[in-house]
């Protein structure tokens, strides 16, 4: 019972700082930011709470199934982006696009919460390594799809020349492009510890056979968006509304990697 209310509370916590949020980046209200770190800080506490409680009623570790690894995920995201915008004060405002996010990965958490965890005999080593990159290394992604998603916003106000409002609130553009380039840094070595660590523990699982599962493939693909993405910042010069759309594709690439494990259950690990 009381995992259940913490749950639900944890969710409407979220829920409200997310509202309080977009309140903010939308009109500017007084005071809005302020309380609405100060919910999203009661929802982290709520959400520690749930995690605890959970454990301690099933008893197994965050690794046990994927969900439990989304409630992880999503506290982790929520803490890393608490931790930058304590550091950027005019990064706060990312809190518009991030607390959705955060929600939406835990309710995730209780979806289909009948599948049962990784069976005994396929679990390996390499399964908390590559649960554990994947969470760090989506955190870091949904920071720089936030940004990018500002970034355009941010483009937009100044091409048509709207000066004041939404503008005054958002961080200027260098700052979130340079801010979306480092979180891709970031991301992108856990992103392919996670890709290695996942075939080679689905090779594992399959006694030696490999076959690509459309969960692997998005994940790959993923991959391969990040890669091109910083390649041709590098190469290309690539910098702004460019960089920005292909950011947000592989953010958009990995929760189609999640979505695709919580519909295949415990096995989507692999």
């Amino acid at each position: 019972m009381w995992v259940t209310l913490l749950f639900g509370l944890t969710a409407a916590l979220y829920a409200i700082a997310a509202g309080l949020y977009v309140l903010f980046l939308s009109r500017g209200t007084e005071g809005g930011a302020t309380w609405a770190a100060r919910v999203l800080g009661g929802a982290v506490a709520s959400h520690l709470a749930f995690l605890v409680s959970n454990w301690a009623v099933l008893g197994t570790v965050p690794t046990a199934d994927i969900h439990q690894a989304l409630a992880v995920m999503s506290l982790v995201l929520v803490l890393v982006f608490l931790v930058t915008a304590r550091k950027r004060d005019r990064l706060h405002v990312l809190g518009a696009f991030i607390t959705p996010v955060t929600l939406l990965l835990f309710l995730g958490a209780a979806f289909r919460r009948g599948v049962g965890p990784v069976p005994e005999g396929v679990k390996s080593a390499l399964l908390p390594v590559h649960v554990g990159v994947n969470v760090l290394g989506l955190a870091a992604f949904a920071l720089a799809a936030a940004a990018a998603v500002a970034y355009l916003l941010q483009e937009r106000q100044l091409r048509q020349k709207r000066l004041g409002g939404l503008m005054q609130r958002l961080p200027a553009l260098d700052v979130l492009d340079t801010f979306g380039l480092r979180s891709v840094l970031v991301g992108f070595p856990l992103l392919t510890v996670g890709v290695v660590t996942g075939t080679i523990w689905a090779v594992q699982l399959h006694q030696g056979g490999f076959g690509l599962s459309a969960a692997q493939g998005f994940g790959l693909l993923s991959w391969l968006l990040f890669a091109g993405v910083l390649l041709l910042r590098v190469a290309a010069g690539w910098r702004g509304r460019k960089a920005a759309i292909g950011t947000m594709l592989g953010f958009l690439s990995t929760m189609v990697v999640l979505v695709g494990y919580m519909l295949r259950g415990s096995e989507g690990f692999g």
